[in-house]
C-alpha cells in the first residue's frame, strides 16, 4: 500500500455551519469565487461555450467540407476504437447525414493495425473512392499518412487533441493544442472537437440547430470516456448531454442502458465512466469497435438488440481478461520491480485490449506512472500503454527518449506507443533515472479534503444539495470529507461485505464534537487494511463522502470511505 498525505483545504470552525455555507466553501475550494461563477457552474443549463471559428483551420475545413458536400463526393469518417473515436465517428456521421448520404467510416482493428492513421488504411479508403478523410481523435503526429493521402489524390483534414510535435501534418489541423491556436480552451475531447465541427458546418449551412442537439448525449458519452477535466465548456456540453441522455432519445444507448440495469433519468457522470463506457470500449478492446458505432446510428431494432448482446459479451470477456493481467502484471512487479519509481511492466502475453485499463489499474495500486506492454516475439515489437500520477506529464517523459520508439502520442495523463523489445530494458532504466531526480513528494498520494464534518451535518437534504455540484469527474472531483475521532460503536463493531469479504461496514460516532449521531460507513476493498494494518482499532479518522443506500424500499445515509488512519 503506497503511502498519502491529507490536507485539509478548509480549516474553519465546523459548528454551526449549514449545507449552503459547506457547498461555498467546496467551490472555494476549486476557484470559483465571483456570484455569476457560482451560478454557472450550479446551473442545469450552463453556458459557457465558444465561437467554433476561434479554433485555427476551422473557417478553411468547413469550406472544404461544404465543398465536397455540394459535389456529393465520398466522405470518409477516420477515427479509432476507444470510446472517444466511437463516439466522434458517431456524431459526425450522424449530423453530417443532415446534408448528404455519401458517407462512410473508417475505424482501425486494435491488434492489426493499431492506433491512429496508417498507409493500407489510407490506400483502402482510396480504393473505395473516398474524396476526403476527416480524422477524429487522431492524425496530429500522421505526417507520412497525410502525405500518401495527398499523393493519392484526396483532401484530409485532421480534427484531434493529443499533443502536436514540432512538425506537423502538412494539411487542416483542428486542434485547440497548436501554439498559433486562439480557441480560448485546450482541454476538449475528440469528440468535444468533432461538435466544434458541427456547430462551425450548422452556421455556415444555417441547418437547424435541433441537428446539434441530437448529437449532445455522445459528447457526453466521449467527455467523461476520455477522461478530459469536467470544467469550462466540458462542463456546459456534458450537462447538456446528461439531459438528452436521460431522455432516452437515441433507442441504441436505451437499450444499453436498459439491459445493465440502469435507470433513465438518473444516469450520472459515474455510470458513464464506469458502466456504460467500458461497454462501448470493449467492442474495440476485444473484437472490432464498429459494433459500437453501429448500435450508437441503428434504428433498427433487431439489429440494436444483437449488438447489445454483443457489447454485454465483449464487457464480460474484457473483464476476465483484464483481472488476469492485473494480477499476473502485480506479481511482476512484487518479485523484480517494487523499489522503482517509474513501473515499466511486460505483461507478454497480456491481451492488448486491456493493457490500457491493466495501467491504470496498477497505477492505483503502487502510485507511480506506470507502463503496460504486450506483443508477439516473432516481430520484435512491444505494444503498451501508460497513466500517469498527478504530477508527472507521462508524454513530456516518454518524449524525452522518443528515439527508443517506433511509434508513440498521448497527453497529460496516458500515453500508447510501440517499441523494440530490445529498447525496453534501457526505456525502463532511463525513466526510472528522471523518475529519481524529482522530488520524492510527488510520489506520495496527496488526498486534498474539502472541510471537516460532523456526523449529525450529514442528512438527506445536505446529499440531495451536493448533487449540484455534478457532474464529477476529473478536474471536479467528488468532494471529501473529514470525520475525526470516529469511535467505532460498541467497541469493534464491525462486519465485512461481498463474496470474498473484501469490503467493510463500521458505525461510528464522533468523539470530538460530543456529536452522538451514529453514522454508518462503507469500506470497498478496505477490510485488509482495516483488520490488518489498523488492528481492527475502534478509534480513527476516516476521509469520504456521504451517499445515500437504497434497499428494500427504504433509503440509508452512509458514508462511503476512501482513506482511513488511526
Amino acid at each position: 500500500m503506497f503511502e498519502t498525505t491529507w490536507e485539509v483545504l478548509n480549516k474553519e470552525d465546523i459548528n454551526n455551519i449549514g449545507t449552503d455555507e459547506i457547498i461555498k466553501n467546496i467551490l472555494k475550494n476549486k476557484g470559483i469565487l465571483e456570484e455569476d461563477q457560482i451560478k454557472e457552474f450550479l446551473s442545469h443549463k450552463p453556458q459557457r461555450t465558444y465561437d467554433p471559428f476561434l479554433l485555427k483551420d476551422m473557417k478553411e475545413s468547413v469550406e472544404t467540407i461544404v465543398n465536397h458536400i455540394e459535389k456529393k463526393n465520398s466522405i470518409w469518417i477516420y477515427g479509432d476504437y476507444d470510446v472517444d473515436g466511437i463516439t466522434s465517428i458517431s456524431l459526425l456521421m450522424d449530423f453530417l447525414s443532415n446534408f448528404t448520404d455519401n458517407l462512410n467510416y473508417y475505424i482501425p482493428l486494435r491488434e492489426e493495425e493499431g492506433y491512429g492513421l496508417n498507409c493500407d488504411a489510407i490506400r483502402d479508403i482510396k480504393e473505395k473512392g473516398a474524396d476526403l478523410i476527416i480524422t477524429v481523435d487522431c492524425g496530429s503526429t500522421s505526417i507520412n499518412e497525410v502525405k500518401l493521402a495527398k499523393e493519392l489524390g484526396m483532401d484530409i483534414i485532421i480534427t484531434d487533441h493529443h499533443n502536436i510535435g514540432e512538425e506537423k501534418p502538412d494539411c487542416l489541423i483542428i486542434n485547440p493544442k497548436q501554439e498559433d491556436c486562439k480557441y480560448p480552451f485546450k482541454l476538449l475531447c475528440g469528440c468535444g472537437i468533432a461538435f466544434k465541427l458541427a456547430q462551425a458546418i450548422q452556421k455556415t449551412l444555417d441547418g437547424p440547430k435541433k441537428y446539434l442537439a441530437q448529437v449532445l448525449d455522445l459528447v457526453a458519452l466521449g467527455t467523461v470516456a476520455d477522461v478530459v477535466p469536467l470544467v469550462d465548456e466540458n462542463r456546459t456540453m456534458l450537462k447538456h448531454g446528461l439531459n438528452k441522455i436521460n431522455k432516452g432519445s437515441r433507442i441504441g444507448l436505451k437499450t444499453l442502458i436498459d439491459k445493465i440495469e440502469l435507470k433513465l433519468g438518473n444516469i450520472t457522470s459515474t455510470n458513464i465512466a464506469f458502466i456504460i463506457a467500458p461497454h462501448f470500449n470493449a467492442s474495440g478492446r476485444i473484437d472490432d469497435a464498429r459494433a459500437s458505432v453501429r448500435l450508437l446510428l441503428s434504428q433498427d431494432m433487431n439489429e440494436i438488440n444483437r449488438l447489445v448482446s454483443h457489447l454485454i459479451e465483449c464487457n464480460n470477456a474484457r473483464k476476465e481478461l483484464q483481472e488476469t493481467c492485473i494480477e499476473k502484471c502485480k506479481d511482476i512487479v512484487e518479485e523484480n520491480y517494487r523499489d522503482d519509481l517509474f513501473l515499466v511492466v511486460n505483461s507478454q502475453d497480456g491481451h492488448e485490449g486491456v493493457i490500457g485499463i491493466v495501467a491504470g489499474k496498477v497505477r492505483d495500486a503502487y502510485y507511480k506512472p506506470t507502463l503496460i506492454l504486450t506483443g508477439s516475439s516473432e516481430d520484435g515489437i512491444l505494444k503498451g500503454s501508460g497513466r500517469s500520477i498527478e504530477h508527472i506529464d507521462i508524454y513530456e517523459e516518454l518524449k524525452k527518449h522518443e528515439d527508443l520508439f517506433v511509434k508513440f502520442g498521448g497527453h497529460k495523463n496516458a500515453c500508447g506507443f510501440s517499441i523494440k523489445s530490445e529498447n525496453l530494458d534501457l526505456l525502463r532504466e532511463k525513466l526510472n533515472e528522471e523518475a529519481s531526480k524529482k522530488d520524492k513528494e510527488i510520489f506520495i498520494k496527496r488526498i486534498k479534503i474539502d472541510c471537516e464534518l460532523m456526523p449529525s451535518q450529514i442528512t438527506l437534504e445536505m446529499i440531495e444539495k451536493l448533487k449540484s455540484i455534478e457532474p464529477y469527474g476529473m478536474g471536479n472531483e467528488k468532494p471529501k470529507f473529514l470525520i475525526s475521532d470516529a469511535q467505532v460503536s460498541n467497541p469493534y463493531e464491525y462486519r465485512f461485505m461481498g463474496k470474498e469479504k473484501k469490503h467493510i461496514k463500521l458505525k461510528i460516532k464522533s468523539n470530538k464534537y460530543n456529536d452522538n449521531t451514529k453514522l454508518d460507513l462503507v469500506g470497498f476493498n478496505m477490510a485488509d487494511t482495516y483488520t490488518n494494518k489498523l488492528n481492527g482499532t475502534n478509534q480513527v479518522q476516516v476521509v469520504g463522502f456521504p451517499d445515500v443506500n437504497h434497499w428494500n424500499g427504504n433509503v440509508y445515509i452512509q458514508f462511503k470511505i476512501e482513506d482511513i488512519k488511526e
